[in-house]
This record gives structure tokens, sequence and C-alpha cells, in this order.
């Protein structure tokens, strides 16, 4: 596998030397940036040996996606092109769609209701993603960030509804200890385009083996999976954290599990 972590690229030039083999850029602040800003640090990361290779944070957690106040298609596609023109500039290829304010089930709706809104808007997003050469990977949250796609079965579902090749799925360990998945599910839904992990009890980076760290990777590679890995979680100490993450990840990476 490939490993990353997830990070403001404002902060590239400070990290670029800690082995990471990419990192996870968020789209929401990138596409927020004014130009000059951006090509300020589009330059910065021209001389960085690490490279933006994926997004997180679709949306920005204003930009509702279903229920009143839902943003309008031409506002949508606007901010689409945007936002996956500068992953295209960065060289980034996949763009994780968690946004869990985004596409929550406002109060009085149902839940078929919602679904269907989400597959129509979700169509839009991986006709715009197709266009500029990304794939959108659906990351199911757990229910304390979102009321829709909380597991990896739903975002399946999800992404079989939508039916486009520029749809994927994501597994985030954190999110699956959070609704008691089991990780045997990894294997049914599979394959998987992307992977996230923080550590289940804190969200914490991955610094020490935990049972649910050893099972996830176990499953992973029961599936065939061996693409990238980004770190998303908590650190009170980035750089130390990282290189005991990156020891312990890659340990299990070469492990016969």
């Amino acid at each position: 596998m490939r490993f990353g972590i997830c990070m403001d690229i404002a902060k590239a030039e400070g990290l670029d030397r800690l082995g990471f083999d990419y990192f996870e850029g968020k789209l929401n602040a990138i596409a927020k940036l004014d130009e000059d800003d951006f090509n300020s640090v589009l330059s910065t990361l021209g001389g960085c040996r690490t490279k933006v290779e994926a997004c997180s944070l679709l949306f920005p957690k204003d930009m509702v996606l279903i229920g009143d106040g839902a943003v309008s298609d031409d506002a949508l596609c606007a901010y689409l092109h945007l936002a996956f023109s500068r992953m295209e500039r960065l060289g980034a290829d996949v763009a994780v769609f968690g946004s869990g304010k985004s596409r929550f089930v406002p109060q009085g709706m149902s839940y078929r209701t919602a679904f269907s809104i989400l597959v129509d808007r979700t169509r839009i997003i991986g006709r715009i993603a197709e266009e500029h050469g990304i794939t959108v990977a659906i990351e199911p949250l757990n229910r304390n960030e979102t009321n829709l796609i909380n597991s990896i079965t739903e975002g399946a579902i999800l992404q079989e509804c939508v039916g486009m090749d520029s749809v994927s799925l994501l597994a985030d360990m954190f999110h699956m200890c959070g609704e008691c998945e089991d990780m045997k599910r990894i294997g049914l839904v599979s394959p998987l385009s992307h992977v996230h992990v923080a550590l289940a009890s804190s969200r914490a980076f991955p610094t020490h083996r935990t049972e649910e760290l050893v099972e996830f990777f176990k499953n992973l590679k029961a599936a065939g999976y061996c693409g990238r890995m980004s770190i998303e979680g908590k650190s009170g100490d980035v750089v130390s954290d990282s290189l005991e993450s990156l020891k312990v990840l890659s340990e299990l990476d070469k492990e016969e599990l």
C-alpha cells in the first residue's frame, strides 16, 4: 500500500521529509483560496518531493445538497468545476465525498426522498469529476457526523444506484468502528478506491497496533486492496506521530495476517 496524510496543503513544505508517499488536501479550503494564493501554494508544492494525490472534504459545511436552502444545480456545478480543476492542477485524482453536513436528511423529510436526491446530486458530482479525470470516493460517516450513508454497505448501495465509473467507495476505519461494522464487509463491497485510517478510540494517529487496526488490514488484504491509505486523525505532535504511524502501517502492510 501507499501511505499519506490528510492535511492543509499550505503546510506541505514542513511535512515533506516525513516519508509519506503522498498528501491528501482539504478540497473545500483549496477551492476557497483566491487565484493568487492558490498559485503561491502550487509553486511551493512544486518544490516538494511529496505530492498531493487526493483530496478530502469535498464541500464547505454551508453547502447543503438536500432540503431547504440546498445549493442550486448551477451553483453546485460552478463550485465543482472550480474545485476539480484545481485538483487537476495539483495532480490529484481522488476526491473524497464525506461532507456529512452537506448530505444530512433534514427533519420532516423521509429517508427515501433524501436518498433519491442524494443519488441525483452524486450523479452531477460524478459527471463533472469524470470531465476532470477524477474519481469520487463516497465516504460513509458515523451517526455523530451525518444521518445518511453511515455504513460501507449503504455507501455501496449509493454507488450502485449512481452507476458511474467515476463514483466509487471508501472505507474509513474510524467510522466503521464507530458504527460497530464487521470488517468482513470490506470484502463484500470491494473494490475500494481509497482508505482512511485513525485509531478507533480517539481518532488519533495510528501510532501503535490495535486489534481493530490489525483486523482492518487483514480484511483489506483479503479483498485485494493495495492502494492508498491516508491518516485522517488528531495529533499533538504531527512529526513524531507521523514517524511512529508510518512504522506501524508499513509493518502491517508487510505482514501475512
